[in-house]
């Protein structure tokens, strides 16, 4: 955003859509998007959502204008709401339940080596090119994972899912307000946007949405408490390295690449350990290592709340940031699995679309509240609070995952 807003003409405030739009189109669609998986298909649904996606930064790279950009973003995050929950269903209907633990590893490898090298890599490209250029290689390498899609994702059957408008639109007007009134703050949207979500629950548990949305899902005790978990992931890896590289640079004067450069450790020992813990979780509970993997984390987070509190030497950050690598690997996968395994073939791309709608749900919180915190006083001491904070989540997600239930 520094680079692109100086070369735009925008207004002041405008430029924060960049980010908050994308963040909007990507989270509200989600429940719908993955409910038309099952409906017309995965393969085509998550065909048309990449491509959509590819399409918007094209837009994008071609914006002349900052509102043109923030179009194009906002038309990026819908296509991700439509591939996303169709490929995480993929996985759970492809692979048999003794194999998803290894799948589901993959998946959350890829997503390691993009947060690794994706700052870096696009940092170099957009140094050398500009922003457009940043654009312009995302676009490119949409266009080959489109090629790969037509090529390898095999044609799953459809189920006769029904698209409940009533749903949909609650679905659009609660989840839209809710996250527009976590990200700024404002209560009358906050409280509009949880009647909303209380609405649909109701529609969906009295049968009045034939099933749109597999609210039944939820008494499943393994789907509640995963969702709860991934909720907690969502909100600590969002929300916790920004206190700590508020810490560095600005109460410890460490530079931007040095602080990027001791917390690099986390994906790092997360790509490294993420197959091990996947494969694991065929072999043994997956509840054993989700209880050690949240557990490890909480002990990460409360030993950097100690590091922050007595202003330790910074190389402590890259320890701990390893620590919690450790943790963050054997946890997601597992996670998944869990979750996952008694969803019912025909609801897997709306139960994904849950799954990931909450993930993304506690990815916002998360960044609102910790940023909430940082504002709210003396920034030395302001740190200190908001390192708690997910660590209350990852406490949540401790005692969750110690109750869910396992055939092993």
């Amino acid at each position: 955003m520094p680079v692109i807003t100086p070369r735009l003409p925008y207004e002041v405030g405008d430029a924060v859509w960049l980010t908050s739009v994308y963040l909007l189109c990507t989270v509200v669609p989600m429940p719908v998007t993955g409910r038309l998986g099952d409906k017309y298909g995965q393969r085509p649904v998550f065909l048309t959502g990449l491509s959509i996606y590819v399409a918007a930064l094209a837009i994008a790279a071609g914006s002349s204008h900052l509102w043109g950009l923030v179009l194009a973003r906002a038309i990026q995050g819908v296509g991700s709401a439509i591939f996303l929950p169709q490929a995480f269903g993929m996985i759970n209907r492809v692979f048999p339940q003794h194999k998803r633990g290894p799948a589901f590893a993959a998946w959350g490898v890829i997503g390691s080596i993009a947060s690794l090298t994706g700052p870096v890599v696009g940092g170099a490209i957009i140094d050398a090119g500009g922003w457009r250029a940043g654009f312009i290689a995302q676009a490119a390498l949409g266009v080959v994972a489109l090629c790969a899609a037509f090529a390898w994702v095999p044609r799953l059957s459809s189920s006769p899912a029904q698209i409940d408008l009533a749903s949909v639109a609650l679905s659009f007007a609660g989840l839209g307000l809710l996250i527009y009134g976590i990200q700024y703050g404002n209560m009358v949207a906050i409280v509009l946007g949880l009647c909303g979500v209380a609405l649909i629950i109701w529609r969906g548990v009295s049968g009045r949405d034939h099933g749109f949305l597999p609210v039944g899902l939820f008494r499943d005790s393994n789907f509640a408490l995963g969702t709860l978990g991934v909720a907690a992931l969502g909100f600590t890896a969002a929300s916790m390295f920004i206190p700590m590289m508020y810490w560095l640079q600005t109460v410890m004067e460490v530079s931007s690449a040095r602080a990027g450069l001791l917390t690099a450790p986390m994906s790092i020992v997360a790509l490294v350990l993420t197959p091990v813990a996947g494969v694991l979780s065929d072999k043994m509970r997956p509840k054993v290592l989700c209880v050690f993997g949240f557990g490890t984390m909480s002990i990460a987070l409360l030993a950097t709340y100690a590091v922050v509190r007595t202003g330790a030497n910074p190389l402590w950050v890259a320890l701990l940031a390893a620590i919690f690598g450790v943790g963050s690997a054997f946890t997601w996968a597992p996670n998944a699995t869990t979750t996952m395994r008694s969803v019912p073939e025909e609801d897997s791309g709306a139960a994904s679309g849950l799954y990931n709608t909450l993930r993304q749900v506690g990815s916002v919180l998360g960044v609102a509240l910790v940023g909430a915190v940082l504002v709210s006083g003396d920034i030395a001491v302001s740190v200190r609070w908001a390192v708690l904070i997910p660590l209350a989540a990852m406490l949540i997600g401790a005692v969750s995952s110690f109750f869910l239930k396992s055939d092993r």
